[in-house]
């Protein structure tokens, strides 16, 4: 899997776009790299876009770990977007497990622009992610 992410501290959020193979050691990854940013701040809201997944030969052990990990605060929204049925399952079960542990603003979106409405934000690039900055 394909990743990029950028961190717009203006609306508080980090714009997340994934692409390809969606794999355990591409998600664990992409975790790591937040959590090593500088410009990371737990607080912040973030959008996920996996619209442009082709295949997942991602874990359920992985979704299981990773819903449980906390790498968010429990009051910070994260918005998925997708179109395959089969990321929506797996986003959905890691959904359940961080409200196991009481995160609660996780929500699955199919429209972009209701993700981007849901949580508060103007997107500068309705067609996809912001593009990080070199």
């Amino acid at each position: 899997m394909a990743e990029e992410y950028h961190i717009d501290r203006k609306q508080g959020i980090i714009w997340s776009r994934c692409w390809g193979v969606l794999s355990d050691a591409d998600l664990t990854a992409h975790q790591a790299k937040l959590r090593t940013d500088p410009a990371f701040d737990p607080a912040l809201n973030q959008l996920v876009d996996c619209r442009e997944v082709t295949d997942v030969t991602l874990s359920v052990g992985a979704v299981k770990r990773l819903g449980q990990s906390q790498l968010f605060s429990p009051d910070s929204k994260r918005a998925y977007v997708v179109a395959k049925d089969v990321v929506f399952g797996l986003v959905r079960m890691y959904e359940l497990y961080q409200k196991l542990r009481d995160a609660r603003n996780v929500r699955i979106f199919r429209n972009r622009a209701e993700a981007t409405l849901w949580l508060g934000v103007t997107d500068s690039t309705p067609g996809e992610s912001p593009r990080p900055r070199d």
